[in-house]
């Protein structure tokens, strides 16, 4: 074993590559895991005729199933276990349901968190109130109560639209949980400019031509208040979100992205340059970002393919990221549809220019991602193209069947994309058969047959020009990613 590489990006899930790396391999972690709020965050964009494509940046909901039953069992079996006592009381309590199910899943990975953190490290968990107070027994637990140090409220208020509609005290704020490793944790103290109405009282002029206030016998110049600033507290109004600045540049459409302004705060405060500042659900990267510029080093992991193409392509273009996990030769693709086929669908679906998975993974209809032509056909009345994935090997039958939900969707184009080329010539006249669309006055083949090793090769299948899935404005370029 060994700790992280330094300044690299992981795909998969962060358990499988935090239990890989040694104990008190990193200074600070920073999270922002999907909320329990029983919510599926996606991007959306629709385009006429093209139907709705959607990105699964993940799915926020939990229920109580078999993977659930296995992490309550081992936790209740397990006694010696970091979390054990937390996770049978909050069983007590909660009984088997979907809370239950998302401490358990957060439980196991706070546990190797613990683990990785230097002695000091601190951790900052970001969440919400739906969860944050049970979070809070699984931290106390894993951490210790004596190393809990402040419970941030981050001010996210936005008294309009359709929040004010519920009939309860408006939610105004998200919770970030921070905790130490031991007593001898980093904190850089963070201060900022003092509030004009405190400034203004400083309306006296010395000898010297300085501007002071003298209360309560005490004297105090408005220059040296300023050169030192405020202290910061525990309530964070000065930082807002994209809910109140949503035409902000910084904002790239992630359903969870958090301003720059935020974790600047939190990297600066718990750690120093040259630190090694983990985020194992880094989304759209704007821990890794801030990591970057502030002069950290970083590791971000995030079980999304989307995500991690987004932090390469939109985040940190300038730069060649190493990333582990994705494949970079046919081997290495032929692994990872092997052990975990669900990752290699989400992978696989984004190397197609223009298509993003689908929201489901199970009962998904036979369709495993989606895209919109930016062109209306001239022969067909959609600009819908659908992607079937298959890791294994070719089956006609199952070619059959996605011609059939190509048909059915009514969708204008379909990619059946294969590990190796097919060249069966049932297969290939099955494709045939499904005829040809006509794109600005260029014809392009409605089934698309096309293998990841073209992928490798820098073959791309033919196709018209896609919207982009991040942006749902035509591509550009021929590709995405």
């Amino acid at each position: 074993m060994s700790g992280p590489d330094a300044d690299t990006l992981y795909y998969g899930d962060c358990l499988d590559w935090m239990e890989q790396w040694d104990d008190e391999s990193v200074d600070l972690i920073y999270l922002d895991p999907p909320f329990n709020s029983n919510a599926n965050y996606n991007m959306l964009y629709s385009s006429e005729g093209g139907g709705d494509a959607q990105i699964r940046a993940f799915s926020d909901t939990w229920s109580w199933d078999e993977a659930a039953a296995d992490r309550l069992s081992m936790f209740e079996n397990a006694t010696g276990r970091p979390a054990h006592s937390a996770i049978v009381g909050l069983h007590k309590i909660l009984g088997r349901c979907g809370m239950l199910a998302y401490l358990t899943y957060m439980a196991e990975r706070l546990e190797h968190m613990h683990r990785l953190l230097k002695q000091t490290g601190s951790i900052y968990l970001h969440c919400d109130p739906t969860a944050s107070h049970s979070l809070k027994l699984v931290l106390d637990e894993i951490f210790g109560p004596s190393n809990f140090r402040r419970e941030i409220i981050w001010d996210i208020a936005v008294l309009s639209g359709f929040k004010t509609a519920a009939n309860n005290w408006i939610r105004g704020h998200d919770t970030l949980l921070y905790y130490n490793k031991g007593s001898q944790a980093i904190f850089n103290k963070q201060r900022q400019k003092h509030r004009k109405e405190y400034l203004d009282r400083f309306n006296k002029t010395d000898e010297e031509g300085r501007r002071y206030f003298d209360g309560r016998g005490e004297r105090r110049y408005l220059d040296e208040v300023e050169r030192k600033g405020k202290a910061v507290g525990d309530v964070w109004s000065d930082i807002m979100s994209f809910q109140q600045i949503p035409t902000s540049k910084e904002r790239l459409g992630y359903p969870t992205q958090k301003p720059m302004a935020l974790l600047n705060r939190i990297i600066r405060a718990s750690s120093n340059e040259g630190d090694i500042v983990l985020d194992p659900f880094c989304g759209c990267g704007t821990a890794i970002d801030a990591a970057n510029r502030l002069n950290r080093r970083w590791v971000g992991i995030d079980i999304s393919s989307f995500a991690i193409d987004l932090i390469r392509n939109e985040r940190l273009q300038d730069r060649q990221i190493p990333t582990k996990g994705i494949p970079y030769d046919l081997a290495s693709a032929r692994k990872l549809a092997s052990e975990h086929p669900f990752n290699f669908e989400s992978w696989a679906v984004t190397r197609l220019p223009g298509f993003a998975p689908n929201t489901k993974q199970i009962a998904d209809g036979g369709v495993d991602g989606r895209a919109t032509i930016s062109t209306k056909p001239d022969n067909y009345d959609s600009c819908l193209a659908l992607a079937q994935i298959k890791g294994g090997k070719f089956s006609l039958s199952a070619l059959r069947d996605f011609i059939g939900v190509t048909n059915r969707d009514k969708a204008a184009l379909g990619c059946y994309v294969t590990l190796e080329p097919v060249t069966t010539p049932h297969a290939r006249s099955e494709a045939a058969n499904t005829g040809k669309i006509r794109v600005s006055g260029r014809e392009y083949r409605r089934m698309q047959l096309w293998p990841i090793s073209h992928y490798f090769e820098q073959r791309l299948p033919n196709l018209p020009v896609m919207n982009d899935p991040y942006s749902g404005k035509p591509l550009k370029q021929y590709g995405l990613f």
